[in-house]
């Protein structure tokens, strides 16, 4: 994986304010894997829509 620049993640940072998270067209527009997003900022990950509580 090469290395972030501060201009990719400012323009990676752009794109998710513009598109939301939708990975499949950012990953079209900057050429990044979701992989390589989620490697640099694991926040970047979809959120579950409900929280599954461990039964113990």
């Amino acid at each position: 994986m090469r290395p972030w620049s501060n201009t990719e993640t400012s323009h990676l940072l752009m794109l998710c304010q513009i598109h939301g998270r939708d990975w499949r067209l950012i990953s079209k527009l900057h050429g990044r894997t979701p992989k390589e997003y989620f490697e640099l900022n694991p926040v970047l990950r979809r959120q579950p829509t409900r929280i599954v509580r461990r039964q113990e």
